[in-house]
């Protein structure tokens, strides 16, 4: 039954990826970012910059450090599902970064220059949601709590008006997307 589950969770989240991929080559998200980003507040404060950190490079660092040690105290070893959220996380944020260079797509406000200044996809909300998919995999009793987080730094990211409903809403799906399909590739040949 699991294994059924985790077949249809990750065909709906491959047509979710393509879709949007989709839509954002096809320019159709255009109009509804624009919509969304008019509709949402600007709300630009010391704690919502502290909030968006939690999606940031360091605190994807600090979790992983966590996951491995955890792991280590336990089993002497790193498990396979943190070695494949690594991996998955690693390979996402280079696809996030060339994901940004193709389509160049500007920010609603820019906040920095250079690839790091293109929207799309959100890389705070990658993060997040690849510590999402592997926390709640890891620890399915506070998946709903790994999963608030991941839309909770998506809110972040669209109230700081830094990215477009589509950069975040890609990342939500492309980041358990990408850790599935990891998990399914390479399962049990980290032990």
């Amino acid at each position: 039954m699991e294994r059924i589950r985790s077949d249809a969770r990750f065909i709906a989240l491959t047509a979710g990826v393509f879709i949007v991929l989709a839509l954002q080559t096809a320019g159709l998200l255009r109009g509804i970012n624009e919509w969304a980003n008019s509709w949402l507040p600007l709300i630009d404060t010391s704690l919502m910059n502290f909030l968006t950190w939690f999606g940031d490079d360091v605190f994807l660092l600090l979790f992983a450090a966590f996951a491995v040690l955890t792991d280590w105290k336990r089993e002497r070893k790193v498990s396979s599902s943190t070695l494949i959220f690594i991996l998955a996380a690693a390979v996402g944020l280079v696809a996030v970064g060339a994901f940004k260079f193709a389509f160049a797509e500007l920010r609603p406000r820019p906040y920095e220059t250079g690839v790091g200044s293109y929207a799309f996809p959100s890389g705070h909300t990658f993060r997040a949601a690849i510590i999402a998919a592997y926390g709640s995999d890891r620890w399915r009793k506070y998946a709903p709590a790994f999963w608030a987080y991941a839309a909770g730094i998506a809110l972040t990211r669209l109230l700081l008006h830094y990215h477009w409903l589509g950069d975040v809403l890609f990342s939500l799906l492309f980041a358990p997307w990408l850790y599935l399909l990891l998990k399914s590739l390479f399962g049990g040949r980290f032990e």
